[in-house]
């Protein structure tokens, strides 16, 4: 299987010229997380129990997702109002 992961990058209000590299940054920062998530995944086939993938790549990967999503959303939220609700964005799942 896969990992999918809502999209952040769509789910954004306008991004203030001000915040766009430090948006774009954790945006790729993103897309890695998913990246090393799948290759974990491929790497562990057939470790841990039935909690494995959840406990060691989903979970991991959600908290990790929570921070950069905290980040874009501070970063735009210091010259326009801030994004409320992108945490929701952050789970993902195993196709």
């Amino acid at each position: 299987g896969t990992i999918s992961c809502p999209d952040v990058a769509s789910q954004l209000p306008a991004i203030p010229a001000s915040a766009q590299a430090e948006v774009d940054r954790n945006l790729t920062q993103l897309q890695t997380q998913i990246a090393e998530a799948n290759k974990r995944l491929v790497d562990t086939v057939g470790q841990g129990g039935p909690n494995f993938v959840q406990n060691a790549i989903l979970g991991p990967l959600e908290d990790k997702r929570v921070a950069a999503i905290n980040r874009i959303a501070t970063s735009i939220g210091r010259t326009a109002e801030k994004p409320q609700g992108l945490d929701a964005l952050a789970p993902c799942a195993l196709n």
